[in-house]
């Protein structure tokens, strides 16, 4: 089989010797087809690796966490039978590779759990906002990363947002979410960005896309950002923008009870991972933080 990777080039070549490897072993010891396997396990290894910046071993992109992590992707338009075929296949693959590792597997919950981007990748994403060949997939691009790294704002949440959904005063902006109703303060860092995006969008018009669309899907958006003018910029995964935001908030200590309103959430179910992405502190910070000698009632 000469398999045609839906990514680039670069990015197969990175994941190709572990997916051709793990794809032989696994027909080998099963009697599944290896070309199946692969064209599976490919896409499935390069959002591990190069989307979310995980070793290329074995143990870990097998690990049947990654699975459940990757079946459960919100940002993604799969049928329900894609997802369970998904599913069983890696599962399987990961058996035979790793092991049985005990684990609940709830696959109707999408998980949020993408390592957030760092400030170099946000440098590079904003040059793709701002690079796009026509003005409307400049807007459309700088809308997703504005609002979904800025605000944290999910994709579905995204499609809903209005030119009316957004002021700014001399506090800064913020954005409403029509389908809670919460009210959502942008990052400084993306001001600019989502003013000069929305500058010529009508108060009743979508911000992304299609002005007066009809069509909401996740879809939508997907096939836009696969479709845009790219550069060695990492993928634009909503997601990932909206792990940055969170984490963003974490590492500068914002109010637990003001993020979780913030973000939509009455509990974090992934606080433990998305933490992980935050600095730790040095033993005489730790102390005066969990001291807490001056915190108001």
């Amino acid at each position: 089989m000469s398999y045609q990777p839906t990514f680039s080039g670069d990015r197969w070549d990175t994941v190709r010797a572990l997916v051709a490897e793990a794809a032989s072993k696994v027909a080998a010891s099963t009697g599944l087809k290896r070309d199946r396997l692969t064209v599976i396990a490919a896409p499935f290894a390069d959002w591990v690796v190069n989307v979310n910046g995980y070793p290329t071993t074995t143990a870990v992109v097998f690990h049947p966490v990654m699975v459940r992590r990757y079946v459960t992707r919100d940002d993604v338009a799969w049928s329900d039978t894609t997802r369970r075929t998904y599913r069983s296949a890696l599962l399987r693959m990961s058996k035979v590779l790793i092991g049985d590792v005990p684990m609940p597997f709830a696959p109707t919950t999408p998980q949020n759990t993408a390592a957030p981007y760092d400030d170099l990748d946000l440098h590079l994403l904003e040059s793709w906002a701002r690079g796009q060949s026509t003005a409307a997939r400049r807007r459309s691009a700088g809308v997703v990363l504005a609002l979904c790294t800025g605000a944290g704002l999910k994709a579905n949440e995204l499609l809903q947002v209005r030119r009316s959904d957004i002021t700014a005063d001399r506090d800064g902006i913020v954005v409403t979410v029509a389908n809670g109703g919460r009210a959502v303060p942008l990052l400084a860092r993306f001001e600019r960005l989502l003013l000069d995006s929305v500058a010529d969008v009508e108060a009743d018009h979508w911000v992304f896309g299609s002005p007066k669309r009809i069509k909401h899907g996740i879809s939508t958006l997907t096939t836009f950002l696969y479709d845009t003018d790219r550069g060695r910029e990492p993928d634009p995964v909503t997601p990932r923008m909206r792990n940055t935001w969170l984490i963003t908030h974490l590492i500068a200590g914002t109010n637990m009870r003001a993020l979780m309103t913030a973000a939509g959430v009455t509990k974090f179910e992934h606080l433990d991972q998305l933490a992980a992405h935050v600095p730790a502190l040095d033993a005489a910070s730790y102390r005066k933080q969990l001291r807490a000698e001056a915190v108001a009632r």
